[in-house]
């Protein structure tokens, strides 16, 4: 995925591949000082406390370069009391942190000093400008930016005030406010107000994925068009995971750049049954716990989804893993991108912490001097790149006038030494000079992935709005007779069935609602189905077992009826009116029903008595979703997905155990549109 003629103009260029020998790179930047091998072996975790600065909730506080960063305290033995190294002029990546005067930072870090404070705690920073620009003769300029590039953007307004520039005759004065772009983005797409009452006259979100997604909302309210001048700088989503971590995989024999798809698989992210070996046999599968921001507040969390649906859009079965990267993005949820830094160095659960997040934070994470440092990894296949674009929204020709003043001073000399100073690439994707294997950063770009058009970015978060919500399913196996037919040899359908249902049960997170009929004919007295396990939470706790944990004894238990036959209508009749009844609004509640044959009830309901009453009973305000698999040639599909689509599902025919499990991936993924 690399190589594109479409990379947009503020990312940064592709350069050489891994393995130049005019480009060394260490791998995964856990090189060690002196080329010694790092202190975590194959199979140890890395030690060490929680980051330092920590504020509350767990949430990293802002970094502030005044102050001393808290660091945990070390335990006393031979390598604490051991005699230090002289001291002498300190160079840039060399190993040994910037020393302080006065309580002040000193080294590459200096410079983001007046940078940070500046952004206060949101409110105004208006930068002073001469005493001849003020009144209802100035041409005042409101800008919103993302609180990450704020103090470069707060610089570069001073010194375009300090210019006294005009425009139609008016002075032109900026006033910046370090503001989240979510809050801008509900207010521009009409869906409310979350802090911000008023439109800014230029905006400065972290990503242009903000601004697709604003410019494509078709809600009453919603913001026109606007113009958007180009990014200011640049940080790539990389994965962030502790020091120790990365030594540990390099001494396990990882590639220099791994790729996202081992990567994922480690984070457990493309679980679907299929792949036993995910992890490449070097990377263990689900040795991660990924974090990432939330994608409906943070466009880090968008996008990881955007980078997701790039890469798996021509894979096999790419909407089931895209839904599988879905669940283990809601899993891992952080509320913010500092916070997802706070569990690093935490040793109480058996998978490592990992995190999706832009390399500057990685840079700010690792300015606070934590006991461990994080580390930058940057996936073969390239990624998402944060451009920060400078968008104006006002329509007032002088006040466009004036944004243009103010990119051009985004863009000199000045700010991009901020910038930089900050932890941003510029535009171009020049680095920081402290970018080094020594800091976890690399100097050198990764690819970028072509940007995503507007309407892709839609439909990914609308995507994402669907498959994120909980699943309360209730699954029904038929156990006719024919049920006990091979489908290959030594596998029956029933098995088949049964194999494929355990598979997608490990899909599923806890809260999710799930519960188990089985039907054939007279399976309980003139009754055509039978409850196994109650409809309820996976992990809720039912005597000694959890529900998840019955499911699968359910599963080990099921049995065909030697002599029984398809009991279809009524049975899907019935599960639709008891979902209907217990309808959660919180939920996706659906009906998956696996069969191998028609309806073969006489005594029962006709096809048109069962489609006659599932469309009296389909209610849109508690919509209940039926999906059903037919399973050899004995289906008669049309008169499943007559049923089916009633409830806006489908009805999907599979031959082989291969067939049935990937069209079980796909109804898993499927939810009912808005």
């Amino acid at each position: 995925m690399s190589g594109h003629d479409d990379v947009p103009d503020w990312a940064p260029r592709n350069l050489p591949e891994p393995g130049d020998p005019e480009t060394p790179y260490t791998f995964l930047g856990a090189s060690q000082p002196g080329g010694a091998p790092g202190p975590h072996g194959p199979g140890a975790r890395p030690a060490g406390p929680g980051p330092g600065g920590a504020g509350p909730g767990g949430a990293e506080a802002p970094f502030d370069a005044f102050s001393r960063p808290a660091r945990a305290s070390r335990p006393p033995g031979p390598a604490h009391a051991a005699a230090k190294p002289p001291r002498g002029r300190w160079l840039p990546c060399r190993g040994r942190p910037p020393r302080r005067v006065g309580g002040i930072l000193l080294g590459p870090l200096a410079g983001a000093v007046g940078l940070v404070l500046l952004t206060g705690l949101g409110a105004y920073a208006v930068a002073a400008a001469g005493d001849d620009c003020s009144g209802d003769d100035a041409l005042t300029l409101t800008v919103a930016a993302a609180p990450d590039i704020a103090p470069a953007v707060i610089r570069a307004a001073g010194r375009l005030n300090d210019a006294k520039n005009e425009v139609d005759g008016r002075c032109v004065r900026a006033r910046v406010r370090a503001t989240e772009p979510a809050a801008v983005a509900t207010l521009l797409s009409g869906k409310g107000v979350a802090g911000v009452t008023e439109k800014p006259d230029v905006w400065i979100p972290d990503s242009s994925l903000w601004t697709k997604l604003v410019g494509t909302s078709d809600r009453p309210g919603a913001a026109g068009s606007f113009t958007d001048l180009g990014g200011m700088a640049s940080s790539p989503i990389v994965l962030a995971m502790p020091r120790g971590l990365a030594t540990q995989l390099r001494n396990l024999g990882a590639p220099e750049q791994p790729s996202w798809k081992d990567l994922l698989a480690a984070a457990g992210a493309s679980d679907s049954g299929q792949d036993p070996d995910a992890g490449g046999g070097v990377i263990p599968a689900r040795l991660f716990r990924l974090q990432v921001p939330d994608p409906d507040r943070s466009a880090t969390g968008m996008g990881s989804l955007m980078l997701a649906g790039a890469l798996l859009a021509d894979s096999p079965g790419g909407q089931a893993r895209f839904a599988g990267v879905v669940r283990t993005i809601r899993e891992g949820i952080a509320a913010s991108v500092p916070a997802e830094f706070a569990a690093f160095g935490k040793g109480d659960t058996d998978r490592y912490p990992v995190a999706l997040a832009p390399e500057q934070a990685v840079f700010s994470y690792n300015a606070r001097r934590p006991a461990e440092q994080a580390v930058a990894v940057y996936p073969a296949e390239g990624t998402v790149f944060l451009d920060h674009p400078v968008t104006v929204l006002s329509r007032d020709a002088a006040k466009a006038g004036a944004a243009r003043l103010l990119r051009r001073a985004l863009s000199d000399r000045a700010t991009r030494d901020d910038v930089q100073r900050l932890g941003f690439r510029t535009p171009g994707g020049a680095a920081p000079a402290a970018f080094s294997p020594r800091t976890g950063l690399n100097p050198r770009a990764p690819k970028a992935l072509p940007p995503a058009p507007a309407a892709d970015v839609r439909r990914t978060m609308q995507s994402w709005a669907q498959l994120s919500l909980s699943i309360r399913m209730l699954s029904i196996i038929d156990v006719s007779g024919s049920m006990d037919q091979r489908l290959v040899p030594g596998v029956t359908r029933l098995q088949a069935t049964v194999r494929t249902a355990q598979g997608g049960l490990s899909l599923l997170p806890d809260d999710s609602e799930l519960g188990q009929w089985v039907f054939s004919t007279k399976l309980e007295g003139d009754q055509d189905w039978r409850e196994l396990v109650s409809v309820g939470p996976l992990g809720e706790r039912l005597g000694s077992a959890t529900r998840r944990q019955q499911m699968l004894s359910a599963f080990a238990q099921i049995r065909v009826k030697k002599r029984g036959d398809t009991g279809l209508y009524d049975t899907v009749m019935a599960a639709f009116d008891y979902m209907k009844r217990t309808y959660k609004p919180e939920y996706v509640n659906s009906v998956l029903l696996w069969t191998d044959g028609r309806n073969e009830d006489p005594g029962g309901p006709s096809l048109a008595e069962t489609l006659d009453h599932i469309r009296r009973e389909y209610d849109p305000e508690r919509p209940v979703l039926i999906n059903m698999f037919g399973n050899g040639g004995d289906v008669d599909v049309n008169e499943l997905r007559q049923i089916a689509r009633l409830t806006r599902g489908d009805a999907y025919v599979a031959e082989t155990p291969e067939e049935v499990q990937a069209l079980f991936l796909k109804a898993l993924s499927q939810r009912v549109n808005p």
